[in-house]
């Protein structure tokens, strides 16, 4: 998130002499500016599934302690 607010920082659109800025250039930034969001959204989402992994190896880690330990008594 760092990054898109630092790109918001640098974000300048180009100037035309009639109606502000190019249309076209806005679409394209605009663009860019969803790419970066997309990126960082799939970059969570990798976080976030490897630690449900990673919980989830972990109860099935301690269910077959208990498991084991309920088969000595």
């Amino acid at each position: 998130m760092d990054d898109i607010a630092e790109l918001f920082k640098t974000l300048r659109f180009r100037k035309q002499l009639i109606g502000g800025v190019s249309e076209m250039d806005v679409w394209k930034k605009l663009s860019k500016v969803q790419e970066e969001y997309r990126s960082a959204y799939e970059i969570q989402q990798e976080r976030y599934e490897a630690r449900l992994q990673e919980r989830d190896e972990e109860i099935a880690a301690l269910r077959e302690q208990i498991s084991k330990e309920n088969a000595h008594e």
